[in-house]
């Protein structure tokens, strides 16, 4: 023992480069097994053997897929009970057989994606941005007469959260049921105190995935970004907004451009089910799985609700977006703040430029991410040089998700164009066609188009070449953000 003892304090050093390289090498196996797409493998092998230790950590907060077996088969068999039959699937069928209408075609591809029918004759508000948004919540929070649900990414305590905070405890101490679900780490700043406090007034409170336990400390992926708010069981707000100031343009980012919307009828009953799941998937706790009568619009809207996440076995809303794109015969208008497609959302794209669609793509020149914006830059080239169009929103931050197809088709909600939306983060998109809120949404591009400078291409290229070196290293961990 003690000649051991002598050898170990000759030889620490190289005991501890030896034990660490061992402990590298066995992570790099862990992350060849895991059986992700080869670029996203080759970005995490380069950063831990380039930056051993830095990489290590970065592995373990938004690498490693933490999801436990017991987790996952508990969510399957929650969702077992709350989806919707798959029998739907086969009244699209049957619809496919009379026509190949690309709205048909999408819907069936939803329903098939998802397990979950389109719903029709439902009422459709458009809320163009935050300041719209706000003031219809509020009113829609303190007309609430049972219950109340929220599910947020992002709820800041400023004033605006606080706002809603105290109305929120307020409808709780008149006897309405409130459930409030936040992100561990989007709203990490909520804090204990403010809990207690909720809790004390009788609003039933709860973080997502929270950081302070261990199994989740060292898990910054796989978060809720949905944003859902359902009142009375009968109106549902959800689509890019959070609840911070910057989106009320308090912030010196200036004028938060964003979109939510409004929804009544048959699709609300998808979003409680969404709700009731994460609730579950946090709480342990249910509810019945009877939903209420919803009414229907006599010249309502057909709707898709489009779940993803890291429990999805088909990332539905990437398989929307990529069916959509190579679906377009005319036209695709896109805005988002985040552009960092994988490679076959990229080349979809570019395939649908050169096959004479009009690809109109729309991203902040402003950004909350600078990171994320020089890595953008790096994925507009093979656009550009096919055809496609990129404009710069000037006006403040473009933060809303939209793609519009053939101006008939449209699909808004949470998912951005990136590998954490379409892998990482629980999202929900809506689909839209032929509607006059796929009217209004074109409206309102065309307003947007006004406070947009088009990226020149030959610009593009002669920009200095410290910037493209730049653009292109953090491109090499594109797979990664």
């Amino acid at each position: 023992m003690q000649e051991i003892l002598i050898w170990l304090s000759s030889n620490a050093g190289s005991a501890v480069t030896t034990l660490f390289t061992i402990n590298l090498l066995l992570i790099a196996v862990v992350i060849l097994f895991e059986n992700r797409a080869p670029e996203r493998t080759l970005s995490w092998l380069l950063v831990l053997f380039a930056f051993p230790v830095v990489g290590f950590v970065l592995y373990l907060f938004f690498g490693h897929n933490w999801h436990r077996p017991s987790y996952k088969k508990r969510l399957r068999q929650r969702q077992a009970i709350a989806r919707w039959s798959v029998r739907a699937a086969e009244d699209v069928r049957k619809l496919h057989e009379q026509t190949d209408e690309p709205e048909v075609v999408l819907r069936g591809f939803a329903t098939r994606s998802t397990g979950v029918p389109y719903t029709e004759g439902n009422r459709v508000s458009i809320l163009t941005d935050a300041q719209v948004t706000y003031p219809k919540l509020l009113h829609a929070i303190r007309e609430a007469k049972r219950s109340i649900d929220l599910e947020y990414y992002i709820f800041r305590y400023d004033q605006i959260g606080k706002a809603l905070l105290d109305l929120l405890k307020q409808k709780a101490k008149q006897g309405i049921r409130v459930r409030l679900l936040v992100d561990g780490y989007g709203s990490l700043g909520l804090g204990h105190k403010c809990f207690r406090e909720l809790r004390a007034a009788g609003v039933q409170a709860s973080y997502f995935a929270p950081l302070i336990t261990l199994f989740y400390f060292f898990k910054a992926n796989y978060r809720d970004h949905r944003k859902i708010v359902i009142v009375d069981e009968q109106t549902v707000f959800t689509g890019g907004i959070n609840i911070g100031d910057e989106y009320l343009s308090k912030k010196p980012i200036g004028y938060w451009r964003d979109t939510h919307l409004m929804l009544h009828g048959p699709c609300v009953n998808q979003f409680i089910t969404l709700f009731e799941e994460a609730w579950f998937r946090t709480t342990g706790k249910g509810k019945s799985q009877e939903r209420p009568v919803q009414p229907v619009a006599p010249q309502g809207e057909r709707i898709n609700v489009i779940a993803s996440g890291p429990d999805s076995t088909w990332y539905a809303v990437e398989r929307l977006y990529l069916e959509m794109i190579n679906r377009a015969t005319k036209s695709l208008k896109i805005q988002t703040p985040y552009f960092i497609p994988d490679p076959g959302i990229h080349d979809a794209l570019v395939n649908a430029v050169l096959r004479g669609v009009d690809v109109q793509l729309m991203l902040p020149r402003k950004t909350d991410a600078v990171l994320l914006r020089h890595v953008a830059t790096t994925y507009l080239n093979r656009i550009l040089k096919a055809g496609g169009t990129v404009f710069e929103y000037t006006k403040g931050f473009l933060h809303q998700k939209v793609l519009i197809v053939d101006d008939r088709i449209a699909t808004i909600g949470t998912c951005n164009i990136d590998v954490r939306s379409f892998h990482l983060d629980f999202e929900v998109n809506v689909l839209l066609s032929d509607t006059p809120s796929v009217r209004h949404l074109l409206d309102d591009y065309e307003q947007d188009l006004r406070n947009c400078e088009e990226l020149d291409y030959s610009g593009f290229l002669n920009r200095p070449y410290w910037r493209r070196i730049r653009e292109s290293v953090l491109r090499l961990i594109a797979p990664l953000l």
